[in-house]
């Protein structure tokens, strides 16, 4: 069920849910894009939105990337809890493990060249039988690029059921909706820095931290050049949304 807050909505998957709705949309050949949604994304969506940021974000499922929007949820009588909050960090093995088991193909779109690849090698060694294939996410995303049209056509020639797409937001999104029409993938989904957390190339906070929502303050220390803007400057921006959100709530009572 989706639920609207910030100005767009969420979709209230768990961990079980999200691994069905992934398997029963590939064996459909069913086109569903799958989007994390966290406070930078809220954030990019209003401030640095186009038209096909708006037009993916009214088609895809948005799945919760961060417990702010748990709590949001919440807090305006949504039936949230932190079992809806999925990252890539809780979400890669138990979906690849379920791929696996289901005979379905995945492949991984992002990350540099050595850490796709030994990310690829790690779950293939962790989940023996994985049909994964994989390719680098440095290139030329124009539509009609030369480098384009071959990372496309590399992806339909292996016919994957499940395309992950990690490139930084709203980069993989950008290039989502622009490719999307000559994807032969059932199913999509924008991951970010997944492979690299697998492949170790990018630490992963502890798992408390993020039960309780502090996963934040880990990757703001490990790269606060990176991450300072994203922390510190865009969630002012978020809250002033959660707080209308929270006026009209009221208002309703």
């Amino acid at each position: 069920m989706a639920y609207q807050l910030l100005g767009t909505e969420v979709d209230d998957f768990n961990l079980n849910s999200l691994l069905d709705f992934v398997v029963k949309s590939a064996r459909a050949g069913e086109r569903n894009i799958i989007i994390s949604q966290n406070l930078h994304g809220i954030y990019t969506y209003h401030k640095k939105s186009s038209e096909e940021l708006k037009e993916l974000y009214s088609i895809a499922k948005k799945r919760i990337d961060g417990m702010p929007i748990v709590w949001l949820g919440k807090a305006l009588g949504y039936p949230l809890e932190k079992e809806n909050r999925l990252t890539w960090v809780d979400l890669m093995d138990p979906l690849m493990e379920r791929v696996r088991d289901e005979g379905l193909k995945v492949f991984y779109l992002g990350a540099d060249e050595a850490s796709v690849s030994k990310g690829v090698h790690v779950l293939k060694e962790r989940f023996d039988g994985l049909q994964v294939n994989y390719r680098h996410g440095f290139f030329d995303q124009r539509k009609e690029s030369t480098e384009n049209k071959h990372v496309i056509a590399t992806i339909n020639a292996y016919k994957p059921d499940v395309l992950i797409v990690g490139m930084g937001m709203p980069r993989q999104e950008k290039w989502i909706m622009a490719s999307k029409d000559q994807l032969n993938a059932p199913v999509i989904m924008t991951c970010g820095a997944a492979i690299e957390y697998v492949a170790g190339t990018v630490s992963t906070p502890p798992r408390w931290m993020g039960r309780t929502g502090l996963e934040w303050l880990y990757r703001l220390q490990e790269n606060p050049n990176r991450f300072w803007f994203r922390y510190l400057i865009e969630p002012w921006y978020v809250f002033r949304l959660a707080a209308n959100d929270l006026r009209r709530a009221r208002s309703r009572v």
